[in-house]
């Protein structure tokens, strides 16, 4: 897995097999093993191998590498030689690209989103009222979000061009390093300001989403990415959906075993703490498996491959205006979503008791079941994808964003309500994905996907900083005011007009590329 990772060398399942999770390695934890076969569900792979065993040399595997690299060069700039003959991502071939099994090296990279992501489902769930406890403000408690959201905005570009530079595998445990020693001064600090310093220790290692997505991008042929994509947002929400539940049973056993209230948590993150070291103890052996006198027997030959590569990627090719805009246009639509995910979660937690009499109770199972539909919809989204293409779905997520989010402001009767919300959600988390696929599209090289990835995290860690007080005070003033509208419902509609009006964009690049695809032919 570290070794196709931080070469570029995808590796069939015929050509290498390794223990994914040898029972000793937990000390007992069988819940990981759970966790492994969902895993090796999600990534597509059921086989198992027990034995580590290499049959091409590590040069071998670079020259295919680099010839489909290559060959992903030539359809980016001609529009689709590598997405089966269309401009839109869709897909002619025969055999439709969703049911070609996925590598092996997905596994380990969608647990390692998964186990980061579970870390940070605990704290958004359990930290505000931690906090409170404490004595905490409600500035205090919204500085350690904000600071948070502004590390990561800060490093994650940073920490997505170093792995560009060591290899993405060792970025990937570094950042689980530093997840792990956040949970640990969050776990042992026994005031606010400590708990304030951890989630900003948090905030500038939260780079596994982009780091993941950029090894998928280099790990995958171009007609696998978005399943691939699907794939690491999927662990990404999971760990949002399960860490809540996991933080909620795991405090109240530890009180029912007689630990005091007030350790309850820090004992839920030193748990995650052991389980986050868990996958990274699992990461560093399979490195050390797979690296055994590879290096040796690639040599020479391995160096001048890449010097290969990166000759052929470093050629500039000539862009349509509209492709050259392709990155600034997926960050306001990213920007857009953003804001649609901040009202659904944060504020809608002030809208739906106030104007429909929920309960704590109905608003948990209400982001729960969402979120849940979330993941859902990434396993379904490459096959939409294989019969829409990329831009035409990305154009339909937002759209359903958009509708909902406006639509479950203004609708307050069941069951509609709820459903609005649903499709708000689904068609965020399609857009989301479909935005990302997007961005490694548009990317000329591997090192322009890592940046623009990166820089895609970053711009929407900057909107969780403005977006959570513009939207409080724009719902505050309808609350007093009403603006002609339903009271409470302005930010919501806002935010839907937004998500209405940059649908167009994803149209707009697909234009954009049909014409240099065009232009490309008549040069030749």
């Amino acid at each position: 897995f570290l070794r196709s990772l931080d070469d570029n060398t995808p590796i069939s399942s015929s050509e290498i097999g390794y223990t994914i999770f040898p029972s000793w390695v937990f000390w007992g934890m069988h819940g990981i093993v759970s966790l492994n076969a969902f895993f090796q569900t999600i990534s597509s792979h059921s086989a198992s191998c027990t034995i580590v065993s290499i049959d091409n040399t590590l040069a071998d595997q670079i020259n295919v590498a680099t010839k489909r690299e290559t060959t992903r060069l030539l359809a980016l700039a001609g529009g689709a030689a590598s997405t089966g003959g269309n401009i839109d991502g869709r897909n002619d071939d025969t055999v439709s690209t969703t049911d070609k099994p996925l590598p092996r090296e997905l596994m380990p990279i969608t647990l390692g989103v998964f186990a980061q992501m579970l870390g940070e489902g605990i704290a958004l769930s359990s930290l505000p009222l931690y906090l409170t406890r404490l004595g905490a403000t409600p500035t205090s408690v919204g500085l350690a979000i904000s600071c948070f959201s502004l590390a990561q905005m800060t490093f994650a570009p940073i920490l997505v061009g170093l792995s560009s530079r060591i290899g993405r595998s060792i970025v990937l445990r570094i950042c689980l390093i530093g997840a792990v020693a956040s949970s640990l001064l969050i776990a042992f600090s026994g005031n606010v300001y400590g708990i304030i310093a951890g989630r900003t220790l948090a905030g500038v290692f939260a780079a596994c989403v982009p780091v993941a997505q950029s090894g998928v991008t280099d790990i995958l042929s171009a007609d696998q990415t978005m399943l691939g994509l699907s794939r690491v947002s999927a662990a990404s929400q999971l760990g949002v959906v399960v860490g809540p539940a996991v933080s909620a049973i795991f405090q109240e056993g530890f009180a029912t075993v007689g630990l005091p209230a007030a350790k309850c948590l820090p004992a839920v993150f030193c748990l995650n703490s052991c389980f986050t070291l868990a996958v990274l103890l699992q990461m560093t052996l399979i490195n050390r498996r797979s690296m055994v006198g590879l290096k040796q027997q690639a040599g020479e030959k391995e160096e001048q491959i890449i010097k290969t590569q990166d000759d052929v990627e470093q050629k500039p090719l000539e862009q349509d205006t509209g492709v050259r805009l392709a990155q600034p246009v997926l960050r306001v639509i990213t920007v857009a979503m953003g804001w649609t995910a901040i009202l659904s979660n944060s504020i809608y937690g002030l809208f739906a008791p106030k104007f429909l009499n929920f309960s704590q109770p109905q608003l948990s199972a209400t982001y729960s079941f969402a979120a849940a539909l979330m993941v859902g919809t990434q396993i379904i989204l490459p096959r939409l994808v294989a019969k829409l293409g990329e831009h035409r779905v990305c154009t339909v997520g937002i759209l359903a964003a958009g509708v909902g989010i406006g639509g479950q402001s203004l609708v307050r009767v069941q069951p509609f309500h709820s459903m609005l919300y649903m499709m708000n959600r689904a068609g965020a988390a399609v857009a989301d994905t479909s935005t990302a696929t997007l961005v490694a599209r548009a990317s000329p090289n591997r090192d322009a996907r890592s940046r623009n990835l990166a820089l895609l995290t970053s711009t929407r860690a900057a909107g969780r900083i403005v977006t959570p007080l513009l939207s409080s005070k724009l719902f505050e003033l309808s609350c007093r005011r009403g603006f002609g509208i339903a009271s409470g419902a302005l930010p919501f509609v806002i935010a839907a007009c937004l998500a209405v009006s940059v649908a167009p964009l994803p149209a707009f690049l697909r234009m954009a590329e049909k014409r240099q695809l065009e232009k490309k032919k008549k040069d030749l």
